[in-house]
């Protein structure tokens, strides 16, 4: 029993840890700089992610992974996307609201991953998991109420990244079974998937004129240097989440996830 209870706690303490710092770095990168370049982000988080993987198998440490197969692609490769526009809609909701209003609608998403789990598992949702997800709302507004200000497409990213992290957290628990994916193949698929298409939408869609422009003044070295840093930063947490996910995922429920 209690050896159940510790095998359950650490995945749950260790996602707690990294999706804190995720949020945290994801805000600064987003709205503390001159520009908001999301897909970039998105890209370098792939990018370090598998990177740090393929290089911690290079030096022997224990981290293996299933080589990229075109089967195993054409089935996770939905899961790969709906992450992607989980993490999109997440970045764009931080570049409008702050943290505390942040999570606020985070914890709506229980209330979505809850039915659908009901709808996908036929899971029960009963009258005091209804009461404890609205004590949560209630007492994430209560801490947020003098940082909530109305900002139009905060609240339209916002919603759309409630839908979209339900979605993720069911498809992939349903996904992952079918694949018999263990934690490091869900992190190397997630990431070497979504990667290419990060890197295209960056160079389409996002302003890179200006920021070589911008940071080719010798007058923002030192925000080049933390914006480096951020980026930095950003791609280790971004391993760190990606395979905590999955990690929680497996040893809990999926409205247990996102409550976390």
């Amino acid at each position: 029993m209690s050896s159940n209870w510790v095998q359950t706690a650490i995945p749950i303490a260790a996602y707690c840890a990294s999706s804190i710092t995720m949020t945290l770095v994801n805000k600064l990168v987003l709205s503390g700089f001159q520009f908001h370049m999301v897909f970039f982000m998105l890209a370098v988080q792939a990018f370090g992610s598998v990177g740090l993987m393929v290089l911690a198998n290079r030096v022997g440490l224990n981290v293996k992974y299933r080589a990229m197969n075109m089967a195993d692609a054409k089935t996770w490769f939905p899961v790969a996307c709906s992450q992607a526009l989980m993490l999109y809609t997440g970045g764009k909701s931080l570049e409008y609201l702050n943290v505390p209003l942040f999570t606020v609608f985070k914890n709506l998403t229980i209330i979505a991953v809850a039915y659908g789990e009901k709808l996908v598992f036929k899971a029960a949702v009963t009258p005091l998991m209804l009461t404890s997800f609205s004590l949560m709302v209630l007492s994430s507004i209560v801490g947020a109420w003098n940082d909530i200000s109305f900002t139009g497409w905060g609240y339209f990213w916002m919603t759309l990244n409630c839908f979209t992290s339900a979605t993720f957290v069911i498809h992939m628990r349903k996904v992952i079974k079918q694949v018999n994916f263990q934690d490091f193949d869900t992190v190397y698929f997630n990431n070497l998937l979504t990667l290419p298409l990060y890197i295209v939408l960056s160079l389409v869609q996002e302003n890179w004129s200006g920021f070589v422009v911008y940071y080719s003044d010798k007058a923002n070295a030192d925000e080049l240097s933390q914006f480096v840093q951020g980026m930095f930063i950003s791609g280790v947490a971004a391993f760190a989440i990606s395979y905590c996910s999955p990690w929680c995922l497996r040893t809990t429920s999926s409205t247990t996830y996102s409550m976390i």
